[in-house]
């Protein structure tokens, strides 16, 4: 059961109508994280955005959605675990491929390596060593890539916070367990 105040579709008026207008038209319904994110209109605004720009940077959606499988499995976060498998399917990953990267056993070396580099950066208390980063760079990525893995770590430790907070009801498949 939510623990925050859900604003429904009907509910919503001005700046916050507005995104859902273009969150139904893009998705076909406001999933439940977006109805409590937007309690907060600056949150669901930068969320979305964020997400959008993310999109337009140099790693592909494949790549973005095992970032975020990782750390959802990290933070145990079902609503995303299942939105993330749902995407990783979406942007050609197997359901194998999204439970593989789970629990950190994901064989193609490029993806490998970034989930490798996820789970060694992406808890308070880690760290990414000299050995990691050129594991990263020797599998292709650049610069500009780790910083973007970077601030998508960023941005689902804020989604998957959000839904262990807020207990948002899953509106996706369910992820397989593991």
């Amino acid at each position: 059961m939510a623990r925050l105040h859900v604003v429904t579709p009907q509910q919503a008026s001005g700046p916050v109508k507005e995104l859902f207008d273009g969150i139904q038209a893009s998705v076909g319904m406001i999933p439940n994280i977006y109805q409590g994110v937007a309690n907060s209109t600056v949150a669901l605004e930068g969320l979305l955005h964020l997400g959008k720009v993310l999109g337009t940077g140099q790693l592909n959606g494949a790549e973005i959605e095992a970032v975020k499988l990782v750390v959802s499995q990290a933070y145990g976060c079902n609503y995303c675990l299942a939105v993330h498998t749902l995407l990783g399917k979406k942007h050609g990953l197997t359901e194998n491929e999204t439970v593989a990267i789970r629990r950190g056993t994901i064989e193609p070396p490029k993806l490998g390596a970034l989930v490798k580099f996820v789970n060694a950066v992406m808890r308070p208390e880690g760290r990414a060593t000299d050995d990691n980063m050129r594991a990263l760079r020797a599998a292709g990525y650049n610069d500009a890539q780790i910083v973007e893995i970077l601030l998508v770590i960023a941005q689902t430790v804020f989604t998957n916070l959000f839904n262990r907070v807020h207990q948002t009801p899953v509106d996706f498949p369910p992820a397989p367990s593991i």
